[in-house]
């Protein structure tokens, strides 16, 4: 076994349930996964966070269910390396902003 030190560890991880987008959502709430089309919440928070050069110190990571599930949401967390974890359901496409600026707020 050999232990490494990854660059996200002096900051933190997002993760985005993936669940939420493929099966719970499309099941639970069709219109919602219309609305949202092919929208992808973690992929646009990686794309964001490269563009800003934020990409590396801080990482966005798909997760399978954290049983923390809301209608039409998308669960979330923000996971400091020191402190505690922030979990947040949210609108993947209206709230997306919102969750950029929290998660650079509490990682950045």
């Amino acid at each position: 076994m050999q232990q490494v030190k990854p660059k996200w560890q002096g900051s933190g991880l997002v993760l985005v349930c993936e669940r939420c987008f493929k099966e719970r959502i499309p099941e639970e709430d069709p219109e919602v996964a219309e609305r949202i089309g092919d929208f992808h919440l973690r992929n646009w928070l990686k794309e964001r966070l490269k563009g800003e050069g934020r990409w590396g110190p801080i990482r966005a990571i798909s997760t399978s269910c954290m049983d923390v599930c809301a209608r039409g949401r998308v669960t979330v967390c923000i996971e400091p390396q020191h402190g505690e974890p922030i979990v947040m359901v949210v609108d993947p496409v209206e709230e997306r902003e919102a969750v950029y600026e929290r998660v650079v707020k509490e990682l950045g």
